[in-house]
């Protein structure tokens, strides 16, 4: 799902985003930064399969 991200100061839509971490974005209209940060981090798919697999050794040579 998207949500709308605009600008905090004259309301213009900047970007409608799905899924993020940190986001800044300038308004083009009055020049604005905005700097949006995600509530809450979430784990994604390809973190929770490196979790569930067994840990690889470390197969550097050592002198």
């Amino acid at each position: 799902m998207l949500k709308e991200c605009r600008c905090g100061s004259c309301k213009r839509l900047l970007a409608r985003v799905g899924r993020y971490t940190e986001l800044q974005i300038k308004c083009s209209r009055c020049g604005t930064l905005n700097h949006v940060k995600a509530t809450s981090l979430e784990r994604s798919p390809v973190s929770d399969m490196r979790a569930a697999s067994p840990a690889q050794p470390d197969q550097s040579p050592h002198r």
